[in-house]
C-alpha cells in the first residue's frame, strides 16, 4: 500500500530550532510504501520503504540521508530502522539507471535523541525484486528494462 507518493521540497532553512534536512533546499519525487499490508503473513525485516528520485533542482541527499530519514520517519509515524531507504540514480552516460539503497543505523544517543549513520550501496537482487513493481513507473529508464 502506498502511503505517499508525490514531490518532496525542503527550502534549507530553520524557523523552528530544529536542524533542518539540509542548509540547502532540495526537491524529490518520493514514494513511501507500506510492505507488510500486502501480505499480513509475512514477517518483514524492513517494514516500509522509501524511494526517491531526485527532480534535479537543489542538493542531492547522498550525505544528509540521515537527517532527511529522520524528518521524514517523524512526519509518516514510520520507524527509520526499519525502512528500507532507497534512490533511483539516473547514469546519463549509459542511459540505465540503478537504484542505491541506505543502510541507516542507530549510531549514538545525546540528551534524549538518537544520532543516525548512513551507508550507500547498490541494491541487491531481491530488493530490486521487491521494489521493482513500486518503481517502474518512476523512472522508465531503469535497469535498461
Amino acid at each position: 500500500m502506498i502511503l505517499y507518493d508525490g514531490i518532496y521540497e525542503w527550502d534549507g532553512k530553520s524557523t523552528d530550532g530544529n536542524q533542518p534536512i539540509c542548509w540547502w533546499p532540495g526537491s524529490y519525487r518520493m514514494r513511501i510504501i507500506d510492505l507488510s499490508s500486502d501480505n499480513p503473513k509475512i514477517i518483514y525485516l524492513k517494514l516500509y520503504a522509501v524511494i526517491l528520485k531526485n527532480r534535479g533542482r537543489g542538493t542531492s541527499l547522498k550525505n544528509y540521508i540521515h537527517n532527511f530519514a529522520r524528518v521524514i520517519s517523524e512526519e509518516f509515524n514510520i520507524d527509520i530502522e526499519k525502512t528500507l531507504w532507497s534512490e533511483i540514480i539516473s547514469n546519463p552516460l549509459s542511459g540505465v539507471d540503478e537504484l542505491i539503497v541506505a543502510n541507516i543505523r542507530s549510531a549514538s544517543h545525546v540528551s534524549d535523541k538518537k544520532l543516525f549513520s548512513a551507508l550507500w550501496r547498490e541494491a541487491r537482487p531481491n530488493e530490486l525484486e521487491l521494489l521493482s513493481p513500486w518503481i517502474t513507473d518512476m523512472d522508465l529508464n531503469l535497469f535498461g528494462l
